[in-house]
């Protein structure tokens, strides 16, 4: 089974991805910091990764360059709520392999998951 591991501070997110990635099929684990998210990915490892950009003390510009430095082949796609002009640039710098500004439609998320997985 696809194992997805999100980090995602906001908990009405975290639920919302929860039930996106249930409805898929694939096995969830979320992070609501990056510390711990990349820790259990280093143990644990992961299929995809949707991580939030707006994260306490590590932000996901960070935490993606970190993970895309030690697992480069696990796609990462990264969230924001906060979609200004340069974020999808700045996401893409840091490794990411697609972006997604919020609200995110349900329909939209799980496209993107199974474009990733599928890759």
């Amino acid at each position: 089974m696809k194992r997805i591991v999100s980090i995602e501070d906001n908990p009405a997110s975290a639920e919302y991805i929860d039930i996106a990635i249930d409805m898929l099929g694939f096995a969830h684990k979320n992070f609501d910091n990056a510390k711990d998210g990349i820790s259990f990915i280093e143990e644990n490892g992961a299929d995809l990764i949707l991580m939030d950009v707006q994260l306490p003390e590590l932000n996901g510009y960070e935490a993606t360059k970190i993970l895309k430095q030690k697992f480069p082949h696990i796609p990462i796609i990264i969230q924001t709520a906060y979609a200004m002009k340069g974020d999808k640039e700045k996401a893409f710098e840091a490794g990411c392999d697609d972006y997604v500004a919020k609200p995110i439609s349900l329909k939209t998320l799980k496209e993107k998951i199974i474009a990733q997985i599928e890759k």
